[in-house]
Parts: C-alpha cells; structure tokens; sequence
C-alpha cells in the first residue's frame, strides 16, 4: 500500500516554530514526525477534544510523581503513616501502591515497586512454622504449669 502526502500549511508563531525544529533536530526527528503521529492519536481516539483535555491533565502527573517521591521518602526512612487531620493517620503504604498506576517516570515507578515488594527475608512464616511455634509455646506453658503445680 502507497501512502500519499498532504502538504500543509498551519500557522505557527515562528520562535515556537524554531523552538520545536530545534527539539526535533536534538532527538533526530524531522519536524512533521511528531505532528503526523499526533494527528494519528487524535484518529484512533475519535476526538480531538478529549486529546486536548487528556494533555491538559497530563501536566498534572508532575505534582502526583512528587507526591508519590515525598511518601517514597518517608516510607524507606521509617515513617509508615501520616497525619490526615488532627485526630486521624493513614498508613503510606497504600498511598504509593494506589499512586503507582499512575506514575509515567519509569526510575520513579521501579523504586516504588522495588520497596513495595515483600522481599523472601521479610515474607510471612508459613502455616506450618506457626503452628510448631504454637506448639512450643503450648509445650512451655504446660511445663511450667507442671513445674508450678
């Protein structure tokens, strides 16, 4: 299949204009890449306004991946909960799982995942070494019981 090529002419401010080609020339781009594969997203999502409201929202990710660095903070340094008024505390840890769906900075979404992830030293003692332990402490306590009485 043969694509053919429409030439353009859009009104651009022509320091935004050099501003963009000079970005495109930095990231080995010609100047219309971009636009054409812009154009392609808007097709595939059927409406040019709701791509222009999802860019909107899209700069707002930024204040989100802060957030989500502060609470990555505190959670490695040891504080596991925060203050949400004056009487109530919430645990951070379901504050960076629930963030992490929604975090486009990759560095920022493996550090997170990485100290979400219950590591093998810190995992759980299975049904059966738990069980032993409650016999051992049963065993004990009906020792010194014995001992007592």
């Amino acid at each position: 299949m043969v694509t053919m090529k429409k030439q353009t002419g859009i009104w651009v401010d022509s320091q935004v204009w050099q501003a963009y080609r000079e970005l495109c020339s930095r990231e080995r781009l010609q100047a219309a890449e971009p636009i054409e594969k812009f154009i392609h997203f808007i097709l595939r999502d059927g409406s040019a306004l709701s791509v222009l409201n999802w860019l909107d929202n899209a700069g707002k990710v930024e204040g989100l991946e802060a957030h989500a660095r502060v609470l990555l903070n505190w959670y490695r340094n040891g504080k596991m909960r925060i203050d949400t008024t004056d009487e109530d505390e919430a645990p951070i840890e379901p504050m960076l799982l629930s963030t992490l769906k929604d975090i486009a900075d990759p560095q920022l979404r493996e550090a997170m995942e990485e100290e979400l992830l219950i590591k093998p030293s810190e995992e759980k003692p299975s049904r059966k070494q738990v069980k032993t332990e409650e016999e051992i402490t049963e065993k004990l306590e009906k020792s010194r019981k014995e001992i007592k009485g």
